[in-house]
């Protein structure tokens, strides 16, 4: 869900027309700031005050301490506050490591912000209220893992990471996926978590993806100021637009022309409309998308809107391991593969893992017949004019490659994900790499084999691919030969057979 940021001193787009008109449930506004303005009693219902029936999250004035340095109001004082004021979400005050601090000035901030968690929780009463624990540490992920580490022993209802703001606006994406994964990793799972100050629809997809559940930003109503149009690949300019690529109500009714000679308060006001419905549809396309299977795809195509995404969804390998822990063994639906940056989504890190570590090939095979998946037809393998020759009881074990599976055993074809990916036919370098890499791990793991025999085309990725394999073979002592796909017959097939069984027994005797 994402929380729209309203300020409580200015707002050109209303907490109730966010209710009524854009279908907005929930929104964050600031305590302090409401506090500073109406005193410590002149609000006694936060809904009533912004006419906003909907839940409502309260802020503590961290943000102000970041940019500002300091606010009068104490961390027991505000938690006091937020509860006498009837917020649904409350938030401790934290101090923000932000982007530009030192790693000792970073980990007084963690040692800080966790000394007030335990005076906030002395006197937070409200149980009814969802109070959040911050996470600060900033760019330093050691420093993030201890922070989620020692907030989870706190056992606060929500936990959110503080401090991502700067690096957003800054493009620092790859940054913010080893901030976000090092704060999971230490925290409870059944824990909602929030990623404060992340609103651009652009980087919601990726976040999901990583593990965020709730996002609050104020991207809506800056960039209306500034003129800017919010699309799910990026920001336009109000001043270059010819077009609405949007046809929500408020772009239907209207033309880039028509906005741009209405007066700036009916402009901002159009923009921050527009931005806000933008958001919100980033954020059904999401939901929709996990319930279709295809969040990993969604990810791929928005990371490929700007460079500085695209790096981060490449670092996201570095965590690969952590990411597939909870990934589902199969799918309604199959998996699409476009390149190496598919590489990392968790059902291919997974099926890699069990193929290396679980699967036990048949005791007799001394032979891995390696070829390619298109080559296996019929079907019906009991009319292939392979089936009798790959028998293990012959010692030939039927094994299959295609992009992106570099070995996959015949009995395991079926299964999710092999026969529910689609993909080019032709691999790219890196993805071709990869294949070679699961054809090493599976020898080195399965040192029965004496030989690869490996069915190719003329195709030049099969071709390196073969050369990739022979290069691997001597590597761990496994014989290898080449066999281009209409040199197969089954009198070939059988003396091939034959040969390297009888080379198997010699060495056996030897």
């Amino acid at each position: 869900m994402l929380l729209p940021v309203v300020n409580p001193l200015a707002q050109e787009l209303s907490p109730r027309v966010m209710f009524e008109r854009h279908g907005c449930k929930a929104l964050i506004t600031n305590a302090y700031l409401i506090r500073r303005r109406a005193g410590s009693t002149g609000v006694a219902d936060i809904h009533d005050f912004l006419e906003f029936p909907g839940v409502i999250a309260t802020d503590s004035g961290a943000y102000q301490i970041l940019r500002y340095g300091e606010v009068e109001v104490s961390p027991s004082e505000i938690v006091e506050y937020q509860q006498s004021i009837q917020t649904d979400i409350g938030v401790i005050l934290d101090v923000p490591t932000g982007s530009r601090a030192s790693k000792t000035r970073a980990i007084e901030t963690v040692n800080e912000t966790i000394r007030r968690a335990d005076e906030a929780r002395k006197v937070i009463t409200r149980r009814d209220i969802a109070w959040v624990g911050p996470i600060q540490g900033g760019q330093y992920p050691d420093l993030v893992a201890y922070s989620a580490r020692e907030m989870s022993k706190r056992q606060f209802d929500i936990y959110a990471l503080g401090s991502p703001t700067e690096v957003m606006e800054q493009y620092l994406f790859a940054d913010m996926v080893d901030m976000i994964l090092a704060a999971k990793m230490n925290l409870p799972s059944s824990a909602p978590f929030h990623l404060f100050g992340a609103g651009h629809p652009f980087m919601l997809a990726l976040a999901v993806a990583l593990g965020c559940d709730l996002f609050d930003s104020a991207a809506y109503i800056l960039y209306a100021r500034r003129s800017r149009y919010l699309t799910q690949v990026g920001t336009l300019h109000i001043g270059q637009m010819k077009y609405f690529p949007c046809r929500c109500d408020a772009c239907a009714k209207t033309t880039p022309d028509e906005v741009r000679s209405s007066p700036i308060a009916e402009r901002t006001l159009f923009l921050a409309e527009h931005n806000l419905s933008a958001c919100f549809q980033e954020i059904d396309t999401i939901k929709e998308a996990i319930v279709e299977g295809r969040l990993w795809e969604l990810v791929e195509a928005r990371c490929r809107s700007h460079p500085s995404l695209l790096e981060a969804l490449r670092k996201t390998r570095k965590h690969r391991y952590y990411m597939t822990r909870s990934a589902p063994s199969t799918k309604r639906k199959g998996i699409l593969f476009f390149d190496s940056t598919s590489l990392q989504r968790p059902e291919h890190v997974t099926q890699f893992e069990r193929l290396v570590k679980d699967y036990v090939p048949p005791k007799a095979a001394r032979i891995a017949l390696l070829m390619p998946a298109a080559l296996q037809r019929p079907r019906d393998k009991s009319k292939s004019s392979l089936a009798n020759l790959t028998n293990v009881d012959r010692g030939m074990h039927l094994c299959l490659y295609r992009t992106p599976y570099g070995l996959v055993p015949s009995e395991l074809e079926d299964t999710f994900p092999f026969s529910q990916t689609q993909s080019s036919e032709e691999p790219d370098p890196e993805t071709l790499t990869e294949m070679a890499e699961t054809v090493r791990a599976y020898l080195v793991k399965n040192r029965t084999y004496r030989a690869l025999v490996l069915i190719r085309s003329d195709k030049e990725w099969q071709r390196r691919f073969a050369r990739m394999c022979s290069h691997i073979c001597r590597k761990v002592g496994v014989r290898f030969s080449s066999l281009r796909d209409r040199q197969i017959s089954a009198r070939r097939t059988e003396i091939l057979t034959k040969r390297y069984e009888h080379k198997a027994v010699k060495t056996r005797r030897t």
